[in-house]
């Protein structure tokens, strides 16, 4: 308050001022505080966007011969003489075999349909293995590996698809590998024809308790 001037002459002069100046400061803050942007916390709704997980491509080399005699069986994709597999049942493991000997089978258009092949036994723990033994050959296996009963539907389930061979790698008694038969007019196309063009070979390999599609195989059919 200035010297000479009584109250109510200096609020008459100033207070009006004081009171613009308190409305355009609370106007000021309340643009400030629009503007800020928002922290969000627990609470804070936002929209939820869903995100396709995208699973890895799987690929496998292995390849299921089957055994009919102690040293005599048949490969359905093509193998060399010196390749190495293992021998099993559903027994277990019984070591290395290399093949001594292929022979091609063809059908009557000349194309091949299986290997015949005879395997060097003079490395195995055992000869006493069941009749429907099987060397696995490109995939890494355990010594408590073992072949398993195909069972149950197929993981793509096309018509007429089978489930030929299942391999458990580890001996934990679940399936690591499995081949799947069924006819095909496109390498991965089953068709419900009586008279496909192609017999195609599934090989699927387990990964992350679900089975994943590694490769195709194909033999064209002759009519």
């Amino acid at each position: 308050m200035l010297p000479g001037m009584n109250a109510l002459a200096w609020t008459r002069r100033y207070g009006r001022a004081l009171v613009a100046c308190a409305a355009a400061a609370s106007v000021v803050g309340a643009v400030a505080a629009e503007a800020a942007p928002r922290k969000k916390g627990r609470g804070a709704r936002g929209k939820v966007v869903r995100v396709e997980r995208k699973l890895p491509q799987l690929a496998s080399n292995a390849h299921v011969c089957s055994l009919y005699d102690i040293d005599i069986g048949y490969c359905r994709q093509e193998i060399d003489v010196g390749d190495v597999g293992l021998v099993l049942d559903d027994q277990g493991n019984y070591g290395r075999a290399a093949i001594r000997s292929v022979s091609r089978v063809v059908d009557a258009c000349g194309l091949p349909v299986t290997w015949n092949i005879e395997i060097d036994t003079s490395q195995l723990t055992s000869r006493d293995y069941a009749y429907n033994a099987v060397v696995v050959f490109g995939h890494r296996l355990g010594d408590e590996a073992r072949s398993l009963p195909p069972r149950g539907a197929a993981p793509a389930d096309r018509p007429g698809e089978q489930i030929t061979n299942v391999i458990d790698d580890d001996g934990d008694k679940r399936g690591d590998v499995m081949v799947t038969t069924y006819g095909c007019d496109e390498p991965g196309l089953g068709t419900p024809s009586r008279r496909p063009s192609m017999t195609c070979y599934d090989t699927w390999i387990e990964h992350r308790d679900e089975w994943r599609h590694a490769r195709t195989d194909t033999v064209p059919a002759c009519y």
